[in-house]
């Protein structure tokens, strides 16, 4: 079901009932100029609800973690309240901004998707995640960091950074299900630190993307990775040795370098 604040105007006993008799079990919340919530206690009313999106400020956002038939959860709302001790065992996938409390594997220990906006960690320890989580992306603020406690996500298949510049890569060596992998960090982002091609040696590798790194090192990994289908190089620091290797992967693997810097 979905309000749109300035269509439909206030979240009302209407509304409640039009979800309940619809027959429902899912909520997008668009806030307008007629009504804009200042907290999220309408959830209480909402037998069943699996499914739940809100991009708008809300300060008091503390009810969309208290229900615990959840399952698709995207909190945008920009709040530094702290995530209450609760747990939401049917969650799946998780969409919100950074806020203390964000420990996946004692909150939500069936979660499979992770995204978090203005993230202002450095390194992944605090996450506490899950074997069950297949899918991270973080969106951080220039900030330098590690990603150190990855290790802990055994069963990561997708892993982007934006604007986060990793210290080292050796922490991913552990990770074998590894199929994508982005590390973004566009200027002004401090440039990546020693990035090994060896430390993301998954078999089931297909695409990997990473920008502003000066310590681009043991290319020649790239060749055992079967199922290599593209590789993007932004602003990259690449040697002799590296181009030679880049030059001789196979026709099958669409390599692109931008920007690339000569050593």
């Amino acid at each position: 079901m979905r309000w749109d604040g300035s269509f439909d105007g206030p979240w009302s006993s209407e509304a409640v009932e039009k979800y309940r008799s619809g027959g429902f079990d899912g909520l997008s919340v668009t806030p307008g100029s007629e009504w804009n919530p200042a907290s999220l206690d309408l959830l209480k009313d909402l037998p069943g609800l699996r499914f739940f999106n809100v991009r708008t400020r809300i300060s008091d956002d503390l009810d969309a973690f208290r229900c615990e038939t959840m399952e698709d959860l995207t909190l945008v709302t920009g709040s530094r309240r702290k995530i209450p001790e609760v747990v939401q065992p049917n969650l799946r996938s998780l969409c919100l901004t950074d806020r203390p409390g964000l420990e996946v594997g004692s909150r939500w220990p069936a979660l499979e998707g992770l995204r978090i906006g203005a993230w202002r960690g450095v390194s992944l320890q605090g996450l506490r995640c899950t074997g069950s989580l297949t899918r991270m992306h973080l969106e951080g603020r220039r900030q330098k960091g590690t990603v150190e406690g990855i290790e802990s996500c055994s069963s990561l298949a997708e892993f982007t950074a934006i604007n986060y510049s990793v210290e080292d890569t050796a922490p991913l060596g552990n990770l074998s299900g590894l199929c994508e992998v982005k590390l973004l960090a566009a200027s002004p982002t401090p440039s990546h630190g020693r990035v090994s091609f060896a430390d993301i040696a998954s078999p089931e590798l297909s695409k990997v993307w990473i920008s502003n790194a000066r310590d681009l090192v043991e290319f020649q990994a790239l060749r055992s990775f079967p199922k290599l289908r593209e590789v993007r190089l932004i602003e990259c620091r690449i040697d002799e040795f590296g181009m030679e290797q880049l030059s001789s992967l196979p026709s099958s693997v669409d390599v692109r370098l931008i920007d690339s810097i000569d050593s």
